[in-house]
């Protein structure tokens, strides 16, 4: 067990099968996290469990679960951009995965069971927006074989809050829940530019109905073999 947090400065750490009880910044090129769960601690704001906003080249992290020990609207999975992420177990965040900027890869993960909050101090006091992935910017993007459930915005939100988004691929997934399951916005950014969405299975908990992937028009997006289970219907992509 480590107690309190840990602030990674030497390039090329390795953390194998650690109990953090604390939360994890990057601050050095090529570490690798595995075989651990991070548990992180009281937040006063928001943050993160993996905190790689500085986009530290080459993090890797495996087979770790980020699981939250108290309870909190402040608590995210990984904030960053420039990480590889396998077979990871995100759940009880708001956030699972908030990606800041390019080359981000997230494979064979389960992200589930966010927290939500009517009443969200970073929200001004109104509901959670608690996403599986939210995109902020970034290029080379690519989210495969993983299962996304239970969020209550969306399992993956666009935003180009930061700057453009390009090369997004979303495939072998299953995804479920939000108001919308995958939801693209433009703003001031414009269209994405080569958007992939194919090969996926959507649930139809989403709470506006038949809604599991909604993009503006001028998005064009590579759109193929998604389906809705169990029934199979093609999936369609509605005009947001």
């Amino acid at each position: 067990m480590h107690n309190g947090d840990i602030n990674v400065t030497k390039p090329g750490t390795v953390l194998n099968g650690l109990d953090v009880r604390g939360l994890i910044k990057i601050s050095a090129p090529d570490v690798t996290i595995k075989n651990s769960i991070i548990r992180g601690r009281t937040m006063n704001g928001p943050g993160a469990l993996i905190n790689n906003l500085g986009g530290h080249r080459n993090l890797v992290v495996t087979d770790t679960e980020l699981s939250p020990s108290t309870a909190s609207p402040h608590a995210n999975g990984i904030y960053g951009y420039n990480f590889t992420a396998t077979r990871l177990n995100i759940n009880n965040v708001i956030d699972g995965i908030h990606i800041t900027g390019s080359n981000v890869s997230l494979q064979d993960s389960w992200i589930h069971d966010h927290m939500h909050y009517s009443n969200d101090p970073n929200q001004g006091g109104s509901a959670s927006h608690d996403d599986g992935i939210q995109i902020q910017a970034g290029n080379n993007v690519s989210v495969t074989g993983n299962r996304l459930t239970d969020s209550h915005s969306a399992a993956v939100q666009i935003t180009q809050d930061r700057g453009p988004v390009s090369n997004f691929t979303f495939s072998d997934n299953f995804a479920n829940g939000g108001a919308c399951t995958v939801n693209i916005a433009e703003k001031s950014h414009g269209p994405i530019k080569g958007a992939t969405i194919t090969d996926n299975s959507f649930g139809r908990d989403s709470r506006l109905s038949n809604c599991a992937v909604i993009a503006p028009t001028t998005t064009k997006i590579d759109f193929a073999d998604n389906y809705y289970v169990p029934d199979d219907t093609l999936v369609t992509i509605k005009k947001g």
